[in-house]
């Protein structure tokens, strides 16, 4: 694995820590998410034309974003969910299938 993309995927690993145990707690911590968010455009650029993508940055962002849609099952007030699942289902659609979104 390239190394740019391997300390990016630690750096990612390190924010989605940071954004799972206050989730779990129906709690969005905004300033982590807008890093995961700077952290997958750079993520984006870098394997834009690979044909494989990492494991592990494929498993968490599955992880933070089957989680904004489970915790934000929850609660009455979905409002604070709503953005980062569409803002996730948008870089995770750019980072994984941006060629077959026109299908």
């Amino acid at each position: 694995m390239d190394e740019k993309i391997k300390t990016l995927t630690e750096s990612v690993d390190a924010l989605v820590t940071d954004i799972m145990g206050p989730l779990r707690r129906k709690i969005i911590n905004e300033p982590a998410f807008a890093g995961l968010y700077a952290l997958l455009e750079e993520v984006e650029l870098l394997i834009r034309e690979e044909q494989q993508i990492d494991r592990q940055l494929a498993a968490q962002l599955f992880l933070v974003y089957s989680q904004l849609v489970t915790q934000s099952g929850y609660v009455y007030d979905k409002s604070p969910f709503v953005p980062h699942i569409g803002k996730m289902q948008g870089l995770i659609r750019k980072i994984f299938g941006g060629s077959l979104q026109n299908v």
